[in-house]
């Protein structure tokens, strides 16, 4: 039974046809429909225990192989073909997905618009940025603290799930214009203080703008790689996120950064984009669903095993199925709240 089980993924399955070609390190399989190696990790162990690959240790490496020639037989017999590359010629790289990313909220930065603008995947020409951020849970006076800062590209209010305190300091990861660093700073007052880091150089640059402008002298705004945060180990009291996970292709370095800048028993409170089915190969090489938070989701249940893989204990997910005729079109997409703590 769990020899089939284990075939009856199509992940799996391809990592079979590469194994049954030539044995591989786990880390070839890293481009494999855009999944990150704790995912990849976790089908490989799956593929271990039912008994179809082994591995063996080469220095720091796992290398993986069919388990034996009776296995290769049978894997032959029932119609699984060698694969000749391990890399998805259809998929993105990392980098690529990064370029496509930055250049469409640079654009977002000077021209205005949403994630949605110009894309086949959201909504109908009447949703602008104040209906869209009212429909995730904004109130009226949160919406009017800087106004310029909201440019409808959140899936949620990641501020209202849970407290943030007078003198803590907080971290918002994928900041963009500072619509959420800006809430934060009126909480934690003048005692504490807010990071805002985002990859874009034109977002930081107009998040920057509308805090001198505004008059908030507790929030900076740094330029960085989520996956590489130029934030201290063990110095944020909250990590915020609004849809912006989904759109990093290392969501587990990501994860794990957030959980590193964290004190012990900080918070994380994350809104973000989780699909509710597979999408097509097309689909995840689409660049309007890259940029617009659908193509580089994964799962609800691979997203929950990444934070906890990263050290956190989630105390509370939310689901909102409704976004998806809201925003999305009804492609097969959620928002998902979630409350996280490390321990």
């Amino acid at each position: 039974m769990k020899f089939f089980k284990a075939l009856g993924d199509e992940t799996r399955l391809r990592i079979v046809g590469f194994l049954l070609k030539k044995d591989h390190c786990a880390c070839d399989f890293s481009d494999i429909k855009n999944k990150d190696q704790t995912t990849i990790s976790r089908h490989l162990k799956v593929l271990t225990e039912a008994g179809i690959v082994k591995y063996e240790k080469n220095g720091r490496n796992l290398i993986y192989s069919i388990k034996d020639k009776g296995i290769r037989k049978r894997l032959l017999t029932m119609g699984i073909k060698e694969q000749d590359d391990c890399c998805d010629s259809s998929s993105l790289s990392d980098e690529r997905v990064k370029e496509i990313v930055k250049g469409k909220y640079s654009k977002i930065a000077t021209e205005g618009g949403s994630c949605c603008s110009g894309s086949g995947c959201c909504g109908g020409e009447t949703q602008n940025p104040i209906q869209i951020s009212a429909d995730l849970g904004y109130s009226e006076a949160e919406l009017k603290v800087v106004p310029s800062s909201n440019l409808g590209l959140g899936c949620g209010n990641p501020g209202a799930l849970g407290s943030i305190k007078e003198g803590d300091t907080v971290l918002d990861l994928g900041s963009g214009a500072g619509m959420d660093a800006f809430l934060a700073a009126n909480r934690v007052g003048k005692s504490g203080k807010v990071i805002g880091v985002d990859f874009t150089e034109k977002m930081v640059k107009k998040a920057r703008l509308n805090a001198k402008q505004s008059g908030f002298a507790n929030v900076e705004f740094r330029h960085g790689d989520i996956e590489d945060l130029p934030v201290k180990s063990s110095s944020v009291d909250v990590v915020l996120s609004n849809c912006v996970i989904n759109l990093v292709p290392n969501k587990s370095k990501a994860f794990k950064e957030a959980f590193r800048i964290l004190r012990p028993g900080g918070r994380m409170y994350i809104s973000d984009m989780v699909l509710l089915s597979e999408l097509t190969e097309e689909q995840r090489a689409d660049e309007d669903l890259i940029s617009g938070c659908v193509s580089g989701a994964v799962l609800k249940d691979e997203y929950l095993e990444i934070v906890k893989s990263a050290g956190f204990h989630i105390e509370k997910a939310i689901d909102d199925p409704g976004i998806s005729r809201r925003q999305y079109k009804g492609l097969p997409v959620e928002s998902l709240k979630l409350v996280a703590k490390k321990g």
